[in-house]
């Protein structure tokens, strides 16, 4: 069951206004040059192709030096449905300037939402109220994820590593001179890579969707 995630059943109303503050936050985004740099998704020119040439050309430039590289794939386990609303918003305002009534309307957006489930042909679930999530099947909800993990690359980098993502998706390069001293710390760092919480948010790289591949030249 941990597999199965809430999908919102939005009204048309409600999706095509969220396409129009999409439109406005994604072209103030663009002009003042804040998309994360490092992840491919949701980025004119960019897609997994890009995603996918970035981590093979670290990987080759670090063979070419002698160096051996750990490639670490991560999958955040329910990744929409941890985003911390106050987190979002504070780094709405602190890291990509929205203010005043955007940040008003962005904060409405988020908080006092509900949810219940209709299953077996007609019954209907408890309401329960969403403390924390950018809705699944939502316009903005995809953007606002991405945001919300924008600094994780500088995180990523305090511990001399070379991040790039796709939404949810990441991979971590790390590399070493190839001496048995960096070798044995290179597979101390590729155990660990099972992730604790990433930045004080509530993600966590799920074990079943991790791999973990060590590439070098003979």
């Amino acid at each position: 069951m941990k597999n199965f995630r809430p999908v919102s059943n939005l009204s048309f109303l409600s999706k095509l206004l969220e396409r129009v503050v999409l439109c406005r936050l994604q072209a103030f985004l663009d002009s003042n040059d804040m998309m994360p740099p490092m992840q491919s998704v949701y980025r004119r020119f960019h897609s997994t192709e890009t995603a996918v040439t970035t981590v093979y050309s670290n990987l080759l430039l670090a063979a070419d030096v002698g160096q051996v590289s750990a490639l670490c794939l991560l999958d955040l386990t329910a990744a929409f449905d941890t985003v911390d609303h106050q987190l979002l918003l504070h780094r709405l305002e602190r890291q990509f300037g929205l203010r005043s009534v955007v940040l008003t309307w962005f904060a409405s957006y988020l908080t006092d939402r509900s949810f219940r489930v209709l299953f077996d042909g007609g019954h209907m679930s408890a309401e329960v109220s969403v403390l924390c999530l950018v809705p699944q099947g939502s316009v903005l909800g995809p953007r606002l994820f991405v945001l919300y993990m924008a600094d994780l690359t500088d995180v990523v980098a305090g511990h001399n590593v070379k991040f790039h993502g796709y939404a949810d998706d990441s991979s971590n390069v790390r590399s070493l001179s190839a001496s048995q001293h960096s070798v044995y710390h290179f597979s101390s760092w590729s155990v660990r890579c099972r992730h604790r919480p990433l930045d004080g948010s509530k993600s966590s790289a799920d074990e079943s969707h991790q791999d973990r591949v060590a590439v070098g030249r003979l």
